[in-house]
């Protein structure tokens, strides 16, 4: 092997090296972020839980019950036509994906549903809007949100309703975010407390994924001990096989975002371990429910 070969070869596992080391936050802003691989991958896929998130802002949807009748068509405040009158409770919610709920609530740290309930009658015409109101309590919504730049769609039939909007904001939001403008100021930032291990979370996420199965045998043999042959064959099996989903989930979460080096997600953070998981096994909010 030629000598230039070997230096290189050296000077590629010193950088990979170099970029599974603890890291503090600060140092990717600093002028070598080119040159550490873990800054640009931590980068790289916040930018694209960014781009993710804020295209699931741009439709929110809903359902309520009660009797009403009537529908309405806005595109914007501007163009509006709407005729119908409701005594419902409802809920709103993002989207249509339910298992990426979680994303909105991560991103804004809010709840996922917003619940109203309230009476009311609207007729509405281009930008002419008028509408009767009233609730049992104050301050409470009445009805589904509406943005000025929406463009919605109501239908009400007798006891059930729907609910759909497009946020023309949250869509400008996305493609601006292209360009590295944030329109809404929604997207995940990095801060200069916050301390990274991706070397540790690789190996965690790594051998959740390979070793998670060992979550069944090992909750049968405890629970068989601990309470008996009947409760290991049932309580032991239903416990050891949801602990192995979850820590299959969590691996390759982990493993996919392993640059981010966060703290562990599920404790104990290793199936095989001198631990007690009858008292210690807890699953915990993984760190990007926090702002960066």
């Amino acid at each position: 092997m030629r000598k230039s070969q070997v230096t290189f070869l050296f000077g590629f596992l010193a950088l990979v090296a170099a970029s599974l080391m603890p890291l503090k936050a600060q140092e990717f802003q600093s002028s070598h972020d080119l040159l550490d691989p873990n800054a640009f991958l931590v980068k790289s896929e916040l930018f694209l839980w960014n781009r993710v998130s804020d295209l699931l802002d741009t439709v929110r949807c809903g359902i309520a019950l009660g009797p009403g009748l009537g529908a309405e068509v806005a595109v914007t405040d501007y163009a509006q036509l709407s005729l119908y009158a409701n005594a419902e409770t409802g809920v709103s919610f993002p989207h249509f994906l339910p298992p990426l709920w979680l994303v909105d609530k991560y991103e804004n740290n809010t709840k996922t549903f917003q619940y109203h309930s309230g009476k009311y009658a609207t007729a509405a015409f281009g930008p002419w809007r008028a509408e009767s109101a009233t609730s049992d309590l104050e301050g409470e919504r009445l009805h589904f949100e509406r943005g000025k730049w929406d463009l919605r769609l109501q239908l009400d039939l007798l006891l059930v309703h729907f609910y759909v909007a497009v946020r023309t904001e949250e869509i400008l939001d996305f493609f601006t975010g292209f360009a590295g403008y944030d329109y809404k100021l929604d997207d995940m930032q990095l801060t200069p407390s916050v301390e990274r291990r991706p070397a540790d979370q690789f190996g965690r996420g790594l051998c959740n994924i390979v070793f998670g199965v060992v979550e069944v045998p090992s909750n049968i043999f405890r629970i068989t001990r601990t309470e008996g042959d009947l409760a290991g064959c049932s309580k032991g099996v239903g416990l050891g096989l949801w602990r192995f989903l979850v820590r299959e989930c969590v691996g390759v979460v982990e493993l996919v975002t392993f640059p981010f080096g966060w703290e562990p997600i599920v404790e104990p953070a290793y199936v095989i371990n001198s631990t007690d998981q009858s008292t210690t096994w807890k699953v915990y909010k993984p760190a990007f429910h926090k702002r960066y």
